[in-house]
């Protein structure tokens, strides 16, 4: 079962990792985003490419985004 985050907490640190290392260790950093909720910032040619989080965080995040209008 995933863990439940307070709205109120600060989000966890953002991890970065490279692509390389996202596909070699898929199902450690999918179990990391959604049991512990970390984010992660995955890197292509040490450039940012996409953002991972959990299911979980995802409606906080757009919600945090909606009230700064």
């Amino acid at each position: 079962m995933a863990q439940k985050t307070d709205s109120r907490t600060a989000p966890p640190p953002t991890t970065t990792i490279s692509v390389t290392d996202f596909q070699n260790h898929l199902a450690k950093y999918l179990e990391l985003a959604h049991y512990n909720g970390q984010y992660f910032l995955v890197e292509r040619n040490h450039e940012p490419f996409v953002v991972m989080l959990g299911v979980e965080e995802y409606p906080r995040l757009i919600a945090a985004g909606e009230r700064r209008g």
